[in-house]
């Protein structure tokens, strides 16, 4: 009985250190303010790099989907603008455009990503 009641208290100190890496009041400024510079990600819905940048915004991605920062480029997903990546040249997923034109290819460091975007970089917890 000992020794479940260990192991237990061990998995649940595991757990409680994979939360959040991120504060999240300023994940959400930080995502809310690449939509307002008018940043965009171009990507598409199987991509497993696009998911991989996904999961590094956590539950701040939602800002980013329904504020229309994500761009989905393939003609079978929810939303498509194919036509508008094809227009832009996307080639490989994800690509992150910035205000001044620049646009920069694979998954991105968040700190990148501010200061490309001229946003604060969200704080670690």
């Amino acid at each position: 009985m000992k020794k479940i009641f260990i192991i237990l208290i061990g998995a649940l100190v595991v757990i409680a250190g994979c939360g959040s890496k991120y504060d999240e009041i300023s994940m959400d400024a930080f995502a809310n303010c690449l939509a307002d510079k008018g940043i965009k990600e171009y990507g598409a819905f199987w991509c497993p790099n696009c998911a991989k940048q996904e999961k590094m915004f956590e539950d701040s991605y939602d800002i980013i989907m329904e504020r229309g920062v994500y761009i989905e480029c393939d003609a079978r997903g929810d939303n498509e603008q194919s036509a508008l990546c094809i227009e832009k040249g996307i080639q490989g997923y994800p690509t992150w455009e910035f205000q001044d034109g620049m646009m920069l290819q694979g998954v991105m460091e968040l700190h990148t990503i501010a200061e490309k975007a001229g946003c604060e970089a969200p704080r670690p917890e």
